[in-house]
């Protein structure tokens, strides 16, 4: 597939220079030119049949489906950061498990960009050596953007804004562009925790939840990336509140701008970008708490991947990294650690947590025992014909086991 995608874009723009030297390029319209430069520019280059195809081929002839993992920021930029939390950190220990998910399944390559040692060397080689190289990739499709733009063939929007990247960070991500376009990369998936202007650096913001970014419908990887990011989404929505951040309500966000989707149409292979809820959410702020919802982080995302590829695969009942599980103690209001998180998701398996009146943005996973947790409690005891106490005794721990233990 991506040699034939190869063939096709270098017919076309064969095709696009016999044109120009017959009618002479004095003589060509300006809306003949915008045609042909988007009729290139923007051929598809990563759609649903295509990527299932290259997972079909894997199966049947030891072929390989090829994942780039990009953990966002690194010690250097460290992205957003919550009383010592540092947004790198969080998303190199994600991007770690979930390199380890794809490593284990015989069809897919996969390579993460940065690791807790450090960047991966290949890569940095590639971008350092190639500094002039990325740069004139980038203004070459950025060029060829502004002259769509210009003509009306593309219409600029901004959906939401993005925090300002260093021109380091810049040059990295459109190198690693360049880099996965060259290796015939299929899928790239970009790692981030989300947080918003104006937030002061100690204090909780007033949003929540998850989104995930894929690239604008015009573009050459819209089609697959849509297609696989959807995938990912109802994964991740089974546990998690969709970000209530204004015009991320959707979930899913087309986006133009963002690097890692492929911003100027500089990406060959779907490209998403998720933004894991936000960086003061309370599931992230305790350790032993946090390293359990990065775990689950992980799986979601993978299986959300395995569901595209394998549609028939799909179970309505979700797998989580918080079940099974088994509870050895009681519990109840202002007990904090992963027993209530545990707790949380099977209340949430049961069809009573969030309780009844709240939303997932007002009561979200978070492993501490609070109101909603309470009231989310006695709904269960109730289910069962247990005594509605709200608090987690021997009797409400024997039912959970039962129904969810190892």
């Amino acid at each position: 597939m991506k040699k034939a995608f190869f063939f096709i874009t270098l017919l076309l723009g064969v095709i696009f220079v016999w044109t120009i030297s017959v009618d002479g390029y004095k003589g060509i319209s300006q809306e003949k030119f915008t045609d042909y430069l988007a009729s290139i520019f923007f051929i598809d280059s990563a759609t649903e049949a295509s990527l299932r195809q290259t997972f079909h081929e894997a199966k049947e002839k030891n072929d390989k489906v090829k994942v780039l993992i990009v953990p966002g920021h690194d010690d250097i930029s460290w992205g957003t950061d919550f009383r010592g939390v540092k947004e790198a950190d969080l998303t190199v220990a994600l991007g770690e498990e979930l390199h380890g998910l794809f490593k284990e399944n015989s069809l897919f390559e996969v390579k993460i960009s940065r690791t807790s040692a450090g960047h991966d060397k290949e890569l940095d080689l590639y971008i350092e050596g190639n500094k002039q190289g990325i740069l004139d990739f980038m203004k070459v499709q950025k060029s060829k953007m502004g002259e769509l733009i210009d003509s009306g063939k593309i219409v600029f929007k901004i959906v939401v804004e993005h925090a300002t990247s260093t021109s380091r960070t810049i040059q990295r991500l459109y190198g690693i562009n360049k880099w996965a376009n060259e290796n015939g990369y299929d899928l790239v998936i970009h790692i981030h925790f989300n947080d918003y202007a104006g937030r002061k650096k100690s204090a909780t913001g007033k949003y929540s939840g998850f989104s995930v970014y894929v690239p604008e419908g015009n573009f050459s990887n819209a089609k697959g990336s849509r297609a696989v990011g959807e995938s990912i989404f109802k994964r991740l929505r089974g546990l998690y509140p969709v970000s209530n951040f204004p015009n991320e309500g959707a979930g899913i966000i087309e986006d133009q701008e963002l690097i890692g989707v492929g911003a100027y149409n500089t990406l060959d292979g779907a490209g998403i970008l998720i933004e894991y809820d936000y960086i003061y959410e309370p599931i992230l702020v305790d350790r032993k708490i946090r390293n359990e919802a990065i775990s689950d982080y992980a799986l979601q995302t993978y299986l959300g991947v395995m569901d595209f590829f394998e549609p028939s695969r799909i179970n309505s009942d979700m797998a989580t990294a918080y079940l099974p599980y088994e509870w050895n103690r009681n519990l109840f209001e202002g007990t904090r650690d992963p027993d209530v998180l545990s707790l949380q998701a099977a209340l949430m398996r049961e069809g009573v947590y969030p309780p009844a009146g709240f939303s997932r943005n007002d009561c979200p996973l978070t492993g501490a025992f609070g109101p909603c947790t309470e009231r989310a409690v006695k709904a269960f005891q109730k289910k069962y014909n247990l005594e509605p106490v709200g608090q987690v005794g021997p009797k409400t721990r024997a039912k959970l086991n039962k129904i969810y233990g190892i």
